[in-house]
């Protein structure tokens, strides 16, 4: 094994960068499906949103799916849409709320989120920047509070009480990955499946028995499990500590529970992230350099890649409830922030300085978009470390 550690690129906030410039998005207050309605009325301009993130050097796309759920659209009022007009005349059913309106029934929707998947793929294909064959597409699957009205996974409050246990999630994010699991076509375009933003060490442990059950050979696919550090103590939403949190991703279980292919953090505040990722290699190394006749090599040979991308709030915070971003006092005091590139590039190099990981795979979350990635690949390609190597270019 090289000495060096791969670094790749993810892309960054999708639903932000909707909302800014050129797109301007308004996402509907009465919907859980943020990005994921533009399944539905714009697939052209998600579509260019993840080209953008490809020229800028993105090597793995996550799909527009991270909010989607039969709940959400089966909530959602039908959109008065080309496709949508077409749906009609295909006599495509569709469910009706109490106050007459149309919504999208559960065939329907299972068609809609797997569209995410094709959509993704045809970014790279469109490209003029793809050179690489090694770029992918990853199935986002978030929290199950991101699917919620307001969402929740930043705070862990889950309702019904059913859904705070891990029978009840199990059986959620196992109805959700076989929208697309159970579809030939739609799997076959799947490189890797991301858990995102998962505030309760029940939803850890439930998503690691869902992939025991539906990841296997001969269509088994790479995983990661990411988890959102929301609190100044550095815990998960419930209240976790990282050693915790660490324990329930990478435990050996066997084929009851089998590790994922990465851990991470994300939709983190930057500046809480090195002290995360130096708990984290603590936790782990308890777990997996325990074989002290193993050298160097072979040890990170057990280890997972990490995968980081924290958020650009750069002192703004989600309101869930007016769903927009708002000015933290507190930071606004210390005024500027550091550019998040520059901040992001220094930790990244300092944990490949560590030489645990497999491999590290970095991209922004929310408030970050395609010129951050951009800057975030020129910075770490100009920094002359012996530490890691950019795996594409």
């Amino acid at each position: 094994m090289s000495s060096k550690i791969p670094i790749r690129f993810l892309d960054a906030g999708l639903g932000t960068t909707l909302e800014s410039p050129p797109h301007n998005a308004k996402f509907k207050a009465d919907s859980s499906l943020w990005s994921s309605d533009f399944l539905i009325t714009s697939p052209k301009t998600l579509s260019g949103v993840h080209r953008a993130f490809v020229e800028a050097g993105s090597d793995v796309l996550l799909t527009a799916t991270y909010q989607a759920s039969l709940e959400g659209f089966a909530a959602t009022t039908r959109a008065e849409t080309p496709q949508s007009a077409s749906n009609d005349k295909q006599e495509q059913k569709s469910n009706t709320s109490q106050d007459g309106s149309a919504k999208y029934d559960e065939e329907e929707a299972v068609v809609l989120m797997r569209t995410a998947v094709p959509l993704a793929k045809q970014a790279f294909s469109a490209s003029q920047s793809t050179k690489s064959k090694s770029k992918q597409i990853a199935l986002s699957l978030g929290a199950y509070g991101a699917t919620m009205q307001p969402s929740t996974e930043y705070s862990g409050d889950y309702k019904p009480e059913n859904m705070r246990t891990v029978d009840g999630l199990l059986d959620w994010h196992e109805k959700r990955l076989k929208v697309f699991r159970d579809d030939k076509a739609t799997w076959n375009d799947v490189d890797l499946v991301s858990f995102e933003t998962l505030p309760v060490l029940q939803e850890v442990q439930a998503v690691r028995q869902v992939m025991a059950k539906h990841n296997t050979t001969p269509h088994s696919r790479e995983w990661w499990i990411s988890c959102v550090f929301p609190n100044d103590d550095l815990t998960l939403p419930d209240g976790s500590p990282v050693p915790a949190v660490v324990e329930a991703m990478l435990t050996d279980q066997g084929d009851t529970a089998p590790r994922p292919w990465g851990i991470g953090i994300n939709c983190t505040d930057i500046k809480k992230l090195d002290k995360l990722l130096r708990q984290y290699e603590t936790a782990a190394q308890s777990i997996l350099d325990t074989d002290s006749a193993l050298d160097a090599s072979a040890k990170r040979g057990r280890w997972p890649w990490l995968v980081a991308y924290p958020d650009g709030a750069q002192g703004s915070v989600y309101n869930t409830e007016s769903q927009k971003w708002e000015i933290d006092p507190q930071m606004k005091a210390k005024g500027p922030q550091r550019p998040w590139h520059e901040e992001l590039a220094e930790i990244i190099t300092k944990t490949a300085e560590r030489g645990h990981w497999k491999g590290i795979l970095i991209g922004g979350c929310c408030k970050t978009m395609p010129d951050d990635i951009r800057k975030l690949r020129s910075q770490l390609a100009a920094i002359e470390s012996d530490a890691y190597y950019l795996e594409s270019g």
